[in-house]
């Protein structure tokens, strides 16, 4: 949960996302992207990340937006990274 929304915060944070969250969550989070989250998960790729899932897929209407999973086995420093990775990856 802390992991989580510690994630969020971050994310929330960077220049063209957006967290999506009308109630609480634990540990998965929708995230609106400045570009196609196809684009964005190559970029996160190439630089060692795993990105979100690319809502779109299965929910037309959710254009841009990315479902994000963080659990407590994922680390503070790992979260900053991921979201350094996010800011160049939305910049490409």
């Amino acid at each position: 949960f802390q992991k989580a929304h510690y994630a969020a915060d971050r994310i929330s944070k960077l220049e063209g996302y957006s967290v999506v969250s009308d109630s609480p969550f634990f540990h998965e989070f929708v995230v609106r992207c400045p570009r196609p989250v196809s684009e964005i998960n190559e970029t996160l790729l190439d630089l060692g990340f795993l990105g979100g899932y690319d809502l779109e897929k299965d929910y037309p209407t959710l254009k841009d937006q990315m479902l994000v999973a963080v659990t407590e086995m994922v680390s503070s420093e790992e979260i900053d990274a991921f979201s350094t990775a996010l800011k160049e990856a939305g910049n490409d």
